[in-house]
């Protein structure tokens, strides 16, 4: 949608050009300063050239300002990015001076202009004219690509607004559920009898849990560090209700700590391995915690229920998929690999 309407924008930059040919010549003709049988001439030989020229050379600063944008941007090369706007308008300019001289054999064009204008104008003043057009062009063009990012940023930024708060909902209904809390309470209310210092630690451990779920629900973005210090917690929960029956290794070292991740992405692959996996002592369930290039893998031994879960939205992948598409322009992957589910976050730099 953004495309169409920037490609609509181009086609007013040419007529903006007819506009200003035509509104001061009509009024010098009107005004007796230029002879009719001039302003014919070059409306019907020279202004369809003009404007030929001028919407191929919009297009193509609208094509190439586009890519320069993603390769070049301003903010973080501004006086190369400056340099080769130049060359490109300086390049353009040649080959539409070039065009002109071809096409309308030789010095006979600018013959044209200068007879129009009724004075012995030197040609090199002439060649400054499509200059001074093309660096309009593209000052124009990147103008207007400037207020669509804007637009789009705006966008995103309302997108995201609306996404914290879904994810907000979702980690505290997820979290805070009639389930989590009675599986919780029944492991500690048996725990307290059997070991009282390991019961200690599940009350801090389940109590650092609420406090993650609580401080980051504002966040877009939450340190690897952080978020894995969470799941530390939360992960020592599983295991103690779990027992034998479940097992978590995590290779991550120190240096994924420099990178971010959304809020809640480990634990929403680990709670759907749990959701959709049989977990008892026959069948363990592992989980293995890595990194591959610049992400993160998490990956489980793959068994489905025999009987699959019909409380199950399937909304966790989405979401976080979702939240990737507004903060980056990677994406997470999910496949499975032999006897393995794999889930794959890609880590985003500061």
């Amino acid at each position: 949608m953004k495309k169409k309407k920037n490609l609509i924008w181009l086609f007013f930059i040419p007529l903006s050009v007819l506009c200003i040919v035509l509104i001061p010549m009509t009024t010098l003709v009107l005004s007796g300063y230029i002879a009719e049988e001039k302003v014919t001439s070059f409306l019907t030989e020279v202004l369809p050239y003009v404007l030929t020229s001028s919407t191929i050379a919009v297009f193509f600063y609208h094509f190439s300002v586009v890519r320069l944008n993603k390769v070049l941007p301003w903010k973080r090369y501004f006086i190369i990015r400056g340099i080769v706007d130049l060359i490109l308008v300086i390049s353009v300019t040649s080959l539409v001076i070039s065009l002109m001289h071809y096409i309308f054999g030789g010095g006979s064009f600018y013959q044209k202009l200068v007879e129009l204008k009724e004075v012995n104008a030197p040609v090199e003043g002439i060649f400054a004219l499509p200059l001074v057009e093309n660096i309009l062009f593209i000052v124009a063009i990147e103008f207007i690509e400037v207020l669509s990012e804007r637009n789009e940023l705006e966008l995103n930024l309302e997108k995201v607004e609306k996404a914290q708060l879904q994810t907000k909902y979702s980690a505290l209904k997820n979290q805070l559920d009639n389930h989590f809390l009675f599986n919780n309470l029944s492991v500690l209310s048996s725990l307290i009898y059997e070991d009282i210092e390991k019961s200690d630690r599940f009350i801090q451990e389940f109590a650092k849990v609420y406090r993650y779920v609580l401080t980051i629900s504002e966040e877009m973005l939450v340190p690897v560090e952080q978020e894995l210090d969470f799941i530390e917690a939360y992960l020592f929960l599983l295991e103690i209700r779990f027992e034998e029956s479940f097992s978590v290794k995590n290779d991550l070292d120190t240096s994924v700590n420099d990178y971010l991740l959304p809020p809640l992405s480990l634990q929403v692959l680990i709670e759907n391995a749990i959701k959709h996996n049989r977990i008892s002592k026959r069948y363990p369930l592992h989980i293995h915690i890595f990194q591959e290039g610049d992400r993160i893998v998490v990956a489980n031994n793959y068994q489905l229920r025999d009987t699959p879960d019909t409380t199950s939205t399937h909304t966790g992948q989405k979401n976080l998929v979702e939240k990737y598409k507004l903060l980056s322009d990677r994406s997470p992957n999910f496949f499975i690999q032999g006897d393995q589910y794999i889930a794959e976050l890609p880590l985003l730099s500061q």
